[in-house]
């Protein structure tokens, strides 16, 4: 289907350049041909007759795309021409049929972002809080923020080993910006249209914790702090541990980067600075792990509602 939208596309391109007034008609007729087509061919084989709908569609935008420059002949055409051209070639017939199944059983997902120190409890809380998703009728995905696609890659080419304690001595100046290209990119592949289809995306941390983390250890992120709170995630809570409580956990971790405790309380208080500007909630993390749990739970069951095929 990708290679007959890029020809659709190429066909309709040429016809209006060379009969400009015929541009309406290719941009209608290939889409009609295709859904006459289709529904045909679907009734032939004892299916659905809108089972070929999705792919018209995809038609449909590979017929437009080339036609909205010329209709729009500035920026925001060719912008307009691009986006339906990819749309054509990505929006598959699949995704589109989850998208309307999720919307007959009025699920709508989204991401969500469990941010706090470390051993405030993220990554279990997200273990535990995926189950409850998908038993509420819920598809999710759970994703940990704490990794790279390609920074620390090239970090370990640059530097090699290091020792593992760490404090606020700075870092180099490009490694601010590369992370928050790197944690754009994974949020944008993990979380791109998911709310659509009703799933739910969710984040063991999240681009601010890089953030975070790197204000703390005193990186020069100011010039591209803008960069990083630019996503915003459909719900976020903070889950505050004190910094003593972070440090026992921490130690009980042989692997874990044993960051000091002022690097900890420079986190806690940015976390906390978040969540007052954004008004996120800031659940007490040190009570007992069900009591905390089923706050968490609280809170999510007034964004993601159960849905029909839920538990």
């Amino acid at each position: 289907m990708k290679l007959t939208a890029l020809i659709v596309a190429a066909i309709v391109f040429f016809v209006i350049v060379a009969f400009p007034g015929l541009t309406l008609a290719a941009v209608l007729v290939p889409p009609l041909l295709h859904l006459v087509y289709g529904v045909s061919n679907s009734v032939r084989r004892r299916l659905d007759p809108l089972n070929d709908v999705p792919n018209s569609l995809r038609v449909f935008l590979a017929s437009l795309a080339p036609a909205l420059p010329r209709v729009v002949p500035s920026f925001p055409g060719i912008c307009a021409g691009i986006a339906a051209l990819v749309a054509a070639i990505y929006l598959n017939d699949e995704y589109q049929r989850r998208v309307v199944a999720s919307r007959r059983k009025g699920a709508t997902g989204g991401s969500v972002a469990l941010l706090g120190i470390d051993g405030s409890g993220k990554s279990t809380h997200s273990a535990e809080l995926e189950s409850w998703l998908v038993g509420r009728g819920y598809t999710c995905t759970r994703v940990p923020f704490h990794r790279y696609l390609f920074v620390e890659k090239l970090a370990s080419v640059r530097a090699g080993s290091r020792g593992a304690s760490r404090g606020r001595s700075g870092g180099h100046p490009l490694r601010p910006l590369l992370s928050a290209i790197d944690n754009l990119a994974l949020y944008l592949l993990s979380s791109f249209g998911r709310g659509l289809e009703g799933r739910v995306v969710l984040y063991d941390r999240f681009i601010w914790s890089t953030l975070v983390k790197y204000e703390a250890l005193g990186y020069p992120v100011a010039p591209v702090k803008w960069l990083y709170l630019l996503p915003r995630p459909r719900f976020a809570v903070v889950l505050d541990v004190p910094t003593s409580k972070s440090l026992g956990v921490i130690k009980s971790r042989p692997e874990h980067i044993r960051y000091p405790a002022e690097v900890l309380e420079a986190e806690r208080a940015e976390y906390l600075k978040i969540a007052r500007e954004r008004r996120l909630p800031v659940v007490d993390a040190t009570r007992p792990y069900q009591a905390v749990q089923s706050q968490v739970e609280d809170l999510l069951s007034r964004h993601f509602p159960a849905v029909r095929g839920g538990a």
